[in-house]
């Protein structure tokens, strides 16, 4: 840390001018800080169209402010029916209105509780005769029973030959995912799911365990998941494949430690990179690395020729030398950098101030109105309407940043942002040259986010073995969720099958975007 006096001299040399230019960016830095601390982490305004997607460039800010917002599922009174049909009725803040909830899910087993009158009280009281029954309430209540274990004993029948002494037989058994251990697929892909979906880390699904008396620690479930992350490799190299012949997939990477890896601390950064394909047989296809450089993307991307979105990372230019790939650029990081900027100068500016920050947003805003408009219609169509419309709403808003750029310090989050843009325009506008390539990254963003919820809940992996198998895990159950397959039910059908060394052709049936094809498992619906 330098000392006051070699500040004191540093500034001496500068002009009044220089001198200015440096306490604006302190200021604009330092207005940053407190917003990324204090402020909201929401990218939302109360003019945002309804359509635009809550947008979230850093997953861990926003995991950070998860937002939990449930409707009241208790029984209604005709008096709260009347009250919810009120359209003058308005939410309070932290509440919603009470109306007609959903009703529960009809493929759930009914089990009829059924409450009557006594033989006595089915005699009227007045005039001594039987009661007619003329109909019934049922009022549907969800009932939750804890997960049931039992021990299965595998029983092999052995046989020998009569007349020949050394001739013995045995049955065989189904192979198990994990030999000479009373690991099941079930158990197994229930310690995953908790893990990798629900987040719940394995010192904790150790003290479950121990209310089912049963002696499984940590150590021995992540060992398990290791040689999990290992048995699903050919999936895995089957998923990286199908991704690298797609037209478009996105990208993206975040941080993630682990501790024993070789000749470097403990305190170091390692990623996780991630590729996704947003399609109607989606692909989401995580791998660890202990850098974030251009050799990672060199190793993930080599044989990739179409096009990928991203966000500015300059390690992902070297693709453009090494192989035929394009880049496509991420609007919603734009707008991250104009809504940082916005903030801080709503908090500096005077009431009625024109903010320049807003009007960036604005033309965002529009851009994501289009997209909105075009949600679910045919590439051509989606390129024929994006060139109609977004088009000139580009260039305008191309000649507003060269025109503003001139008259904003750089150094301040406005002109940060707007170069950000000019220096990404190449590639932010190419949504408006092929109907495929959606106009931001957020499907990817979307898709990294359980992992950084994950994340927080366990910290860390132990070793790059651990992180391998997590990379490989994490990959199939958001794929299966992606292709609205329960993660649970496809981790214990391919616990089971893997272990019988299956064909190429057997490998691609349980790939998690092919295997409702051939398999019946469970549905699952990816919440908004």
């Amino acid at each position: 840390m330098e000392t006051f006096e070699a500040i004191k001299t540093k500034y001496e040399t500068y002009s009044k001018e220089d001198l200015l230019d440096v306490i604006s960016k302190l200021i604009a830095d330092n207005a940053l800080l407190r917003t990324m601390l204090f402020s909201a982490k929401k990218e939302r305004t109360k003019e945002d169209p309804i359509g635009i997607p809550p947008l979230f460039n850093e997953v861990e800010s926003e995991s950070q402010a998860e937002e939990s917002s449930a409707s009241s599922n208790e029984e209604l009174s005709p008096s709260d029916t009347e009250d919810a049909k009120n359209p003058d009725d308005k939410p309070k803040k932290g509440n919603t209105i009470r109306g007609k909830r959903k009703p529960l899910p009809p493929e759930l087993p009914r089990v009829r509780q059924e409450f009557d009158l006594s033989e006595e009280d089915k005699i009227c009281k007045i005039h001594n005769q039987p009661l007619i029954k003329i109909g019934e309430d049922i009022v549907e209540k969800l009932e939750i029973i804890p997960a049931k274990v039992q021990v299965v004993q595998q029983v092999t029948f052995k046989y020998k030959s009569p007349c020949c002494e050394k001739n013995f037989y045995s049955a065989t058994k189904d192979p198990d995912p994990i030999p000479k251990s009373f690991a099941s697929p079930s158990l197994l892909a229930y310690i995953a799911t908790a893990k990798f979906v629900d987040g719940l880390p394995l010192y904790r699904q150790e003290r479950i365990f121990e209310r089912f008396s049963i002696d499984l620690n940590r150590t021995t479930a992540a060992r398990w998941m290791i040689k999990m992350g290992e048995l699903v490799q050919p999936l895995i190299n089957l998923m990286h494949e199908d991704l690298m012949d797609s037209p478009v997939i996105h990208g993206d990477e975040t941080e993630v430690q682990v501790l024993k890896e070789p000749d470097r601390a403990a305190e170091s950064k390692s990623y996780m990179w991630c590729l996704a394909r947003q399609s109607d047989q989606p692909i989401i296809l995580f791998r660890y690395y202990t850098n974030r450089s251009k050799k990672a993307v060199e190793d993930l991307l080599a044989e990739f020729k179409g096009v990928l979105i991203c966000d500015g990372y300059k390690a992902y230019n070297c693709l453009l030398i090494m192989t035929c790939c394009i880049l496509a650029g991420c609007l919603a990081h734009v707008r991250r950098k104009f809504w940082q900027a916005e903030k801080i100068a709503k908090k500096e500016a005077k009431k009625g101030t024109e903010i320049t920050a807003s009007k960036a947003i604005a033309f965002i805003k529009k851009i994501y109105a289009i997209e909105s408009e075009v949600k679910g219609k045919p590439p051509d169509e989606i390129l024929k309407i994006r060139e109609l419309k977004s088009a000139p709403i580009l260039d305008e808003f191309l000649t507003w940043l060269k025109k503003t750029e001139t008259a904003i310090l750089p150094s301040s989050p406005t002109g940060k942002a707007i170069q950000y843009a000019l220096g990404q325009w190449e590639k932010l506008t190419y949504f408006t040259k092929n109907g495929l390539v959606a106009v931001d990254n957020n499907f990817m963003e979307a898709h990294i986010r359980p992992f950084v919820i994950g994340r927080n809940a366990w910290m860390f992996c132990d070793t790059p073995k651990g992180a391998d198998a997590s990379a490989n895990l994490y990959s199939l159950v958001e794929s299966a969720k992606a292709n609205g397959v329960d993660p649970h039910d496809y981790l214990c059908l391919i616990f089971k099958e893997l272990p019988r060394s299956p064909t190429l052709s057997e490998l691609e049936k349980l790939l998690p975007h092919r295997v409702k094809e051939h398999h019946s498992l469970k549905t699952y619906q990816l919440s908004k």
